[in-house]
């Protein structure tokens, strides 16, 4: 009986562990058939799989949308990619804010310090001015942060360098090496004018060549650009000094212009004033035996109303125009000039200090004296002064007077009193010159023909006399 049970219970245990493994396998076969089911798909969805991912993770080639849209986008290799994202250059002006910074820092291997620039808030204006104090407060190690200030300079270098390595106007630049600088024909405190010799094409041509010096802030690069902006614009024209080229890359700002081997035309009146006229009032003096070279002098202004009857067409505003900014080419054919460093090389007493800068005051119309406005008729009014100055050779305009009280004269009506040998029409057209409202002043065309008839009747009424 008990033998009968033995046989009976020992043929369990392997069924039970049969099932259990034929359970297991229909387990796994149904887990494989799913994970299956699911690569194909995926694959249909994806073709690229996996490898598209990585494409977009390492941004190596644009979408064909991106690449018709923009034909600049190519597709990059693999390894001038990784070449790309190893090596990052930045410029000062690339950081604006403090995220800007703080991504920087990261990147350029000072990340530890990265949490106290953003702490104090330091944006790409303050770390591009950080004094020693506040830099040793953000990095107290000595080594790290002199290893910054040194990168920091680096910044500002490639921003420079930059800045400097293309040309602001291609077609107008100049190899600093074909040029040679010779003696300085004006100076002033932030910038100089020398003559010099450009070569070119086997030609040497004699020119004027402005420059800066390094004390020069930057409103006074500001002007000397502005200056070569305007230039190219105007072009070339008898009466305007005509600029010959610029060097604007691998060092500071240069302009080359054309060259007036007569010089300044209020020089030239000066040079030439009859001795009386140095002894005396030009506005009392006795004209019994005292000439001026009358016709050469209306000649002058004909010139300077041409001149600036071109600059009126190309809607260019002059400023300071003044017998000090006029050049003599060859037969003293005169040359309006400077039309941004100008304000530096003349004599400060001409000017009266504003907040912002020098004021020619003596040469300025009403509405730009009181209102700050200025344009092509504030010219006309400054015309007028330059044509003072011609018919007293060269004498200052209102004498002693200092600025700040022909400010308070002119509203009342004061003008310049008419010069002892100025003919009577000359000053005609100086007052004219000089009416209150822009509106009632003539245009340079206008004042070119009012003097080409003024010097008709001046040499007809010569020869009658001979």
């Amino acid at each position: 009986m008990d033998n009968q049970l033995e046989v009976e219970t020992v043929p369990l245990v392997p069924i039970i562990a049969g099932c259990a493994a034929a359970l297991l396998v229909v387990v796994l076969v149904t887990v494989g058939i799913i994970c299956y089911r699911k690569r194909r798909s995926g694959d249909d969805q994806n073709p690229a799989g996996l490898q598209l991912d990585l494409k977009i993770i390492k941004g190596d080639e644009p979408s064909a949308t991106e690449s018709a849209e923009n034909p600049a986008c190519k597709t990059l290799d693999e390894d001038s990619s990784l070449n790309n994202y190893e090596t990052t250059i930045y410029h000062i002006q690339d950081l604006v804010t403090v995220d800007d910074v703080v991504e920087f820092l990261k990147s350029s291997g000072y990340g530890q310090y990265a949490a106290a620039f953003r702490r104090h808030k330091i944006d790409g204006e303050a770390v591009s001015n950080l004094s020693d104090a506040v830099l040793a407060e953000l990095i107290p190690e000595i080594g790290p942060r002199v290893k910054l200030q040194k990168t920091l300079q680096e910044l500002k270098d490639n921003s420079d360098s930059a800045e400097r390595s293309k040309p602001v106007h291609a077609d107008w630049e100049i190899p600093r090496s074909s040029l040679t600088l010779g003696k300085v024909l004006g100076k002033g405190q932030f910038g100089e004018v020398r003559m010099g010799e450009l070569r070119k094409r086997g030609v040497t041509q004699t020119v004027a060549v402005k420059t800066l010096k390094a004390s020069a802030e930057d409103r006074d690069k500001e002007d000397l650009m502005g200056e070569l902006e305007i230039l190219v614009t105007v072009g070339r024209h008898d009466n305007i000094i005509s600029l010959v080229g610029a060097c604007t890359v691998e060092g500071p700002l240069t302009l080359v212009v054309e060259y007036a081997p007569n010089g300044c035309l209020k020089d030239w009146l000066k040079d030439n004033r009859p001795e009386e006229l140095d002894q005396t009032d030009c506005t009392n003096i006795a004209t019994a035996g005292v000439q001026l070279p009358m016709d050469q002098l209306i000649l002058f202004g004909i010139d300077i109303a041409n001149g600036m009857s071109h600059l009126a067409a190309m809607q260019c505003v002059h400023r300071d125009l003044a017998a000090r900014n006029v050049l003599l080419g060859k037969n003293l054919t005169a040359k309006i000039s400077d039309f941004g460093l100008s304000r530096d090389i003349y004599e400060d007493t001409e000017y009266v200090k504003s907040t912002k800068s020098q004021l020619p005051v003596r040469w300025m119309a009403f509405e730009s004296l009181f209102h700050h406005t200025y344009t092509t008729q504030s010219d006309v009014w400054s015309f007028g002064v330059l044509l003072w100055e011609i018919m007293t050779m060269g004498k200052k305009p209102y004498g002693q007077m200092a600025g700040k009280e022909l400010m308070k004269l002119l509203p009342d009506g004061y003008r310049l009193e008419k010069p002892a040998l100025c003919p009577q029409d000359i000053y005609d057209v100086m007052r004219c010159c000089w009416e209150t409202l822009p509106e009632n002043r003539p245009t340079f065309p206008d004042l070119k023909v009012t003097l080409d008839r003024i010097i008709q009747d001046y040499k007809t009424y010569a020869s009658l006399m001979k």
